[in-house]
């Protein structure tokens, strides 16, 4: 279970950006500064739906992959607290969505595949729109029915659904033909951490496998 759950929440690892969509994806090294004119960082950000269909690969990159991921290329102030909004959190989200509707609508999207937005909370920056070319492989980002705990040496990791009403106020309108999926929160326990939890729930948004 251990190993499902922190897949379900950890971001796929392989990443593909032009140079300029790089130079916008950044950690926070200074978290007590804030982020300057956050409104130009989402003027940039919302040009991204135009971009992302420049980075879709191609059939012979596509072979034999389980998933093509697009990580969302903003600076981490701009979607992680302390220093973002709920207002500009959604309008992150929705340029997600927007991102995967232009993936699903475009001529050049690879066959055999569901275009998804896993979105992480409480900081959103590890989230991503997702190709799964493998339909049981995205089934295991999706919440269980049940929650359950495993325990290795020190501590502890466990999921279990998360509700959805704790994303209701960041979530936009989704594209038509775009399902939610609900969430699954994840906590994980190791006394190096802090003495309590770690939580972190990925959303899923997905459109028909096709």
């Amino acid at each position: 279970m251990a190993a499902r759950s922190i897949r379900s929440t950890c971001a796929p690892i392989r990443r593909w950006f032009v140079s300029d969509l790089i130079a916008m994806r950044r950690l926070d090294l200074h978290p007590a500064r804030n982020l300057r004119n956050p409104q130009r960082h989402l003027r940039a950000l919302s040009r991204w739906p135009e971009r992302i269909i420049e980075q879709l690969p191609t059939p012979e990159q596509c072979a034999g992959a389980r998933f093509w991921n697009f990580k969302i290329p903003v600076y981490a102030k701009l979607v992680d607290p302390p220093h973002a909004t709920p207002g500009m959190q959604r309008a992150c989200i929705a340029t997600i969505f927007a991102a995967a509707e232009a993936i699903d609508r475009s001529p050049r999207r690879p066959a055999n595949c569901r275009v998804a937005c896993l979105v992480s909370t409480p900081p959103l920056f590890q989230s991503e729109v997702t190709l799964f070319f493998d339909d049981d492989y995205f089934r295991t980002f999706l919440p269980r029915e049940e929650g359950q705990r495993s325990y290795y040496e020190g501590g502890w990791v466990e999921d279990e659904p998360a509700e959805a009403g704790d994303i209701s106020g960041i979530m936009p309108p989704a594209p038509p033909g775009m399902d939610f999926h609900g969430g699954a929160l994840l906590r994980q326990y190791d006394p190096a951490w802090g003495p309590k939890p770690v939580e972190s729930t990925t959303w899923v948004w997905a459109f028909d496998f096709s």
